[in-house]
């Protein structure tokens, strides 16, 4: 009997471990269909990221050269408008050679049939920041004109600056020229004289004009105007 019993037991245990499988199944791995559907939800979020992140690169880049673009104008623009407004010619020093001089001609180029101006400008004025103990004066010589590049493609804007003023050394000569960029397309001056406008100065008049309009074109095609008062600095 007792035997016959063990047995029973034996045989009701393995069914309830039997039972005990079927409800509590091993767990599975991932189908291919569910990787592959994991793999494109994927694809689609990273390609999201990519895309924000690469617009938000443009647009930085795009407030960069603007930026640059616009530090260019503005530099350019506050040193020729400081060296207009302080314009000095005096007819004295001029007797026996012409030391100091206000001269403004009108220059125009034609690119890809297109008409650009490239006015250049050459006058002394009281701008010049001496060196301590320095005999150099207050009054030097600069000038701005184009000069085309060596291989032919395109104007690079130069300033030209002369610190020492000697009859040995007249007006439009001597002085020393550098590169200040190549990012201007046209340069165009406008000359009051107190009555009417006009797009020359001749160094003959012996005197400054009484007011200076400025015309800078960027390589971008944006322009920037300004307008400058010349002191009363002619004798």
């Amino acid at each position: 009997m007792n035997r016959i019993a063990d047995h029973r037991f034996r045989i009701a245990c393995r069914g309830t471990q039997n039972r005990d499988r079927n409800r509590n199944p091993e767990p599975k791995g991932f189908t291919l269909l569910e990787v592959l559907l994991a793999m494109a939800i994927l694809a689609v979020t990273l390609t999201g990221i990519y895309t924000s992140f690469s617009t938000a690169g443009r647009n930085v880049e795009q407030a960069e050269a603007i930026r640059d673009e616009t530090d260019v104008a503005r530099s350019l623009i506050a040193r020729i408008t400081d060296d207009i407004a302080d314009a000095y010619v005096n007819r004295n020093m001029n007797f026996s050679a012409r030391i100091t001089i206000f001269d403004g001609i009108k220059e125009e180029i034609e690119i890809s049939g297109e008409k650009r101006r490239h006015d250049s400008i050459t006058l002394t004025t009281l701008t010049n920041w001496r060196k301590p103990d320095s005999k150099e004066m207050d009054l030097w010589e600069v000038g701005y004109f184009f000069r085309e590049k060596p291989d032919g493609s395109g104007y690079t804007l130069f300033r030209r600056e002369k610190r020492e003023l000697s009859k040995d050394v007249p007006a439009l000569e001597g002085g020393v020229e550098y590169e200040i960029t190549d990012r201007v397309d046209g340069l165009q001056f406008r000359y009051y004289d107190g009555s009417n406008w006009a797009d020359t100065w001749d160094k003959s008049l012996n005197k400054v004009p009484a007011a200076v309009e400025i015309a800078l074109t960027l390589a971008t095609g944006k322009v920037y105007i300004t307008q400058v008062d010349v002191g009363s600095m002619s004798q």
